[in-house]
């Protein structure tokens, strides 16, 4: 049984939140760039959501067959989880999709072809929600 001091309400040093959205922030958009000319701004943007779709979906799955999910623990996951446990590979999963969405917020500034209100609305909540407790994790 895990005490309230072993939660993740306090990141552990060792856990480079910030550093890993970057990355895969540069990623993603390095990928996008490699991808041939040929393909309009849509059909790399496309590409690109399918990568990143079936890499969070496996990061979950993942997180589900070899951890233990105690639903009831707040801030565990965000916080940098337990030590040693899937919630560190759940934060880098997050940490994954966050790099991507503004990645492809972005994209969808620069390149007419591949935004919808719509599509801007839902990448602004996600990003503006996903930042909105930073600085208590920093």
């Amino acid at each position: 049984m895990y005490t309230c001091l072993d939660l993740g309400t306090n990141p552990s040093s060792d856990m480079p939140i910030l550093l890993s959205i970057f990355l895969s922030f540069i990623i993603h958009s390095l990928i996008f760039y490699v991808l041939p000319s040929s393909l309009t701004p849509l059909i790399k943007s496309y590409i690109i959501s399918t990568i990143h779709a079936c890499i969070s979906v496996l990061g979950v799955c993942r997180f589900y067959v070899y951890s233990s999910v105690n639903l009831t623990q707040v801030n565990r996951i965000l916080g940098g989880g337990i030590k040693n446990t899937g919630d560190e590979a759940m934060t880098y999963s997050i940490c994954y999709s966050s790099g991507y969405f503004i990645y492809d917020l972005l994209i969808m500034v620069c390149y007419k072809s591949v935004r919808t209100r719509s599509a801007l609305i839902h990448h602004m909540i996600i990003v503006v929600a996903g930042f909105s407790g930073i600085d208590y994790y920093l």
